[in-house]
């Protein structure tokens, strides 16, 4: 009797023992098969990762000779000639600076790259319209993907946008951003920048723009292959215009009226040219011909 109780514990010890075994095992292959599948995903994000920040510092000092879509638009037509000049933001008129914020991004200075309320206004007025007619990008959103995207439209497209939106307002801040995006920016179907875009359409450079040439210039962004500066009777451009002079000289005061105010302020003067000058007021440039 004894012997057959024996008998029975021992193969049930080696039947425990191999279920243990056998269980141990499978948890050792599944910790190593995790395991290397968390290190080469950590090392695909690192990549990843790596590759959008490393673009985002390159701009800190320096500035590609060209944008991945003028990139595209040779690479879809060879002998397609782009026109493009570079210029730093002080050589830059305020107008333009103020007129460009207005028209595409009205609260630039206060977002962290995105704008949830700009994007939810959009969605709704997409479904209002029943198709996709209005974007909710912010200016630096927009550089990110002239600078280093692809026109597809996918997730993953956008997911890298924002990453480099918000990227770029942390390590590089908002008036380089500016700068950038004024340089880069398509102002007519081979124009690119707006100090190209000034000597083409005004012959002068773009330090010199008036209030009224800078809202036309900034009208066209929204459709610089089909509009120029010149067409301000088209209803596109009295749109554009309108929206632009709104947004740019409110009636209310507010912190953004306030931000959007200091880029066309006069230049401050010290008492003894207050003295000397009969002019009087610092009030807001406005435009003679009118909208």
């Amino acid at each position: 009797m004894m012997g057959k109780v024996k008998t029975v514990a021992k193969w049930t010890y080696r039947t425990i023992n191999f279920f243990i075994r056998q269980a141990l095992l499978i948890c050792i292959i599944c910790s190593a098969a995790f395991t290397a599948t968390a290190s080469y995903l950590l090392y695909k994000a690192f990549v990843y990762g790596y590759g959008i920040y490393d673009g985002v510092q390159q701009l800190k000092n320096d500035q590609p000779e060209m944008s991945k879509y003028m990139e595209a638009l040779l690479d879809s037509n060879p002998a397609f000639q782009i026109k493009h000049t570079y210029v730093p933001l002080d050589s830059i008129s305020p107008y333009l600076r103020k007129a460009v914020i207005a028209s595409e991004d009205a609260g630039f200075y206060f977002h962290p790259g995105f704008d949830v309320r700009a994007i939810a206004e959009a969605m709704d007025a997409n479904q209002n319209a029943g198709r996709t007619k209005f974007g909710g990008s912010t200016i630096t959103q927009q550089l990110a993907k002239n600078l280093f995207l692809s026109g597809e439209r996918s997730f993953n497209r956008k997911f890298k946008e924002l990453a480099y939106a918000v990227l770029m307002e942390r390590e590089l801040g908002k008036d380089r951003i500016l700068e950038l995006y004024l340089n880069y920016a398509q102002w007519g179907k081979d124009i690119f920048g707006c100090q190209e875009a000034c000597l083409t359409y005004y012959k002068k450079s773009c330090s010199k723009l008036s209030v009224d040439q800078a809202i036309n210039m900034a009208a066209i962004l929204a459709s610089p292959g089909k509009h120029h500066p010149g067409m301000r009777e088209s209803r596109f451009m009295q749109q554009r215009r309108a929206v632009i002079y709104q947004n740019m000289f409110p009636k209310k005061d507010s912190l953004l009226v306030d931000s959007l105010r200091q880029l066309v302020a006069p230049p401050a003067v010290s008492t003894s040219a207050q003295g000397q000058s009969t002019g009087g007021g610092g009030n807001l440039p406005t435009t003679q011909n009118g909208l």
